[in-house]
């Protein structure tokens, strides 16, 4: 990464704190006080061993009021300490919970095809792990930072106070800290960036096999697992052990070079109390606790090097997500959805996924208000693409869809998705109550209505049986109850929003033939007087449509109602002759 980027995410990231500054300043008053008051207390032991040592008198009186004296700042300094840490806490929990809500909100407003190319679990993983690193390096390097420095500035000026000599030995092996510091701030962060990638690769290997546990368990395929996770996580491991061997060299190294300074000290020092009258052992003691003291700060600003070389690589993580451009999103003057539809129109719509290959080409139909149009075709024929576009989950390459008069793209998308009910061949519950899941389509839904939905969608009947009834938890996407009983649900919750657009994608594709007639009850209640859009292959599903459209390659082949199209005897005639041929086998 370039430095001009670097400093970018750096100051982006220090927003974040500034909009907590009166938490952010009281926790760097508290340490500076922390810190002055560390500073000062060689120099009250130096004056308490000088008036000691200096006198033949008795001194004991004068001892035990230092010793009271110096326990009492130590006192005050832990008491300062004690308030610094708890609101650097509430600071760090704050800036947390605000990083994580712009990301989460960020992930709610980008399109479907954001998800399409990334792993549930690498993102995941950028949400609580990356995040996690970025407070640390923002908020304890700041912190450690100030305090590192301030340090440093009043130890050195201390020593040089008390004696120049001593004190430019302290400072000799600097230069060298400093190079090797920033040396391994370059290479850290380089390791540290493919620390996280490992690790998100290895969140999202546990989410899929958390998700498809039950795949896992009819296939027999915890030995494919366990060898994929084993593989990955080594692959983790090596990658945080290079970035942690960089360390063992670096942090004992620059250890051994404070120790230089210190034993420099030891010897110079010894060597003033021999010869110089005017250095006392008051001082070289004083002068031992400052030159440690100044050594902690340099080692700690090496550390802080690698805590912000982490918080960069996670830093770029973040704001990848946050930097992500919303394909679609809404025009300057967007309208509210029309208030009455008098029909839904393709016009010469073209769309791809990669601008490679074309899934929809040309394709040019519309819905008269009130009517039920169904798509046919094979896999693959742009089918379901066709909904998504419809739905604005994607925007079209060319062309236009035309809700009335008015492009989609015009209209609100709050209030275009609003309008639209959807049910899907793979319905998602959320891990709720089934109440609380049908009150998703309208919240401020009476006792009576969420019964008379249940009713419609053929669903009161097993709801009722339910332990708790309507106050029943269905678990993580609804996983207790069965796939007919889930989809029903989804029917309820679609009759319950009442949308004057209903679009069916292969809503009964996953049930028996059994399930499938109580579902299409249901079906018949919810698109009755509805303008609605069916995909599908089963002939219950289609056979009552007023429009069929026989979709392949992308484009439109037949049109027209059941019976015209069968006595058309063409691709869709064939298709519910093979159907029925498999039935009757």
């Amino acid at each position: 990464m370039k430095p001009k980027y670097n400093k970018q995410v750096i100051r982006r990231i220090s927003k974040y704190l500034f909009e907590h500054q009166w938490l952010f300043l009281s926790t760097l008053l508290l340490a500076c006080l922390m810190t002055g008051l560390s500073v000062f207390v060689p120099t009250v032991i130096q004056e308490v061993l000088d008036r000691i040592f200096s006198s033949k008198s008795s001194q004991n009186q004068f001892l035990i009021n230092g010793i009271i004296l110096i326990g009492f700042m130590f006192l005050i300094k832990e008491i300062l300490n004690c308030l610094r840490i708890r609101t650097n806490n509430k600071l760090e929990q704050k800036v947390i919970f605000k990083i994580r809500k712009d990301l989460h909100d960020k992930l709610l407003d980008l399109p479907i095809s954001f998800y399409d190319r990334r792993k549930s679990g690498e993102i995941s993983s950028r949400v609580v792990e990356d995040v996690q690193n970025v407070e640390r390096a923002i908020l304890d390097g700041t912190e450690q930072g100030v305090i590192a420095v301030m340090t440093l500035v009043g130890v050195s000026t201390m020593m040089f106070l008390q004696e120049p000599r001593l004190a430019a030995l302290v400072f000799i092996p600097l230069p060298v800290l400093i190079l090797i510091g920033f040396n391994y701030a370059k290479v850290s962060k380089r390791n540290w960036k493919a620390v996280r990638e490992a690790s998100g690769e290895l969140n999202s290997l546990l989410v899929e096999d958390i998700q498809g546990n039950r795949l896992i368990q009819a296939f027999a395929l915890k030995k494919r697992e366990r060898e994929k996770f084993d593989k990955t996580g080594r692959i983790l491991e090596q990658k945080s052990l290079q970035a942690m061997y960089r360390w063992s060299i670096q942090g004992p190294g620059a250890s051994f070079l404070s120790s230089l300074g210190i034993l420099s000290v030891v010897g110079m020092g010894a060597y003033l109390l021999k010869n110089d009258p005017t250095f006392t052992s008051g001082k070289f003691f004083a002068f031992l606790l400052y030159a440690n003291m100044f050594y902690e700060p340099v080692r700690q600003l090496v550390s802080i090097n690698n805590l912000i070389a982490a918080g960069k690589a996670s830093g770029e993580r973040v704001f990848e997500i946050l930097d992500t451009p919303l394909e679609i999103e809404n025009t300057p003057n967007a309208e509210s959805f029309p208030m009455a539809i008098e029909k839904v129109e393709f016009k010469e719509v073209s769309f791809s996924y990669n601008e490679q290959n074309v899934i929809v080409q040309k394709l040019s139909f519309s819905i008269p208000a009130g009517t039920t149009t169904a798509l046919v075709g094979p896999t693959g024929a742009g089918k379901s693409t066709t909904a998504n576009l419809l739905l604005r989950y994607y925007d079209v390459d060319s062309g236009q869809i035309a809700i009335g008069n008015t492009d989609i793209r015009s209209i609100d998308l709050t209030s275009l998705r609003q309008n639209i009910g959807l049910v899907s061949q793979d319905p998602f519950l959320f891990d709720a109550t089934v109440k609380e899941n049908l009150l998703l389509a309208k919240p401020n839904a009476e006792e009576n209505e969420i019964w008379q939905a249940l009713d419609m969608a053929s669903a009161s009947q097993f709801v009722k049986k339910l332990p708790l009834k309507e106050n029943t938890m269905l678990g993580e996407r609804g996983i207790r109850l069965s796939m007919g009983e889930k989809q029903r649900i989804t029917l309820a919750r679609a009759m319950l929003k009442n949308p004057p657009l209903i679009i069916l994608d292969e809503a009964t594709a996953s049930v028996d033939v059994e399930t499938e007639r109580h579902i299409q009850k249901g079906l018949e209640n919810l698109v009755k007087d509805r303008t609605t859009l069916i995909i599908a292959h089963r002939l219950s599903t289609i056979r009552n449509a007023d429009q069929i459209l026989f979709m392949e390659d992308g484009k439109i082949v037949e049109v027209g109602n059941h019976q015209k199209l069968m006595d058309l005897g063409g691709r869709y005639s064939k298709f519910c002759h093979y159907q029925s041929n498999l039935i009757t086998q």
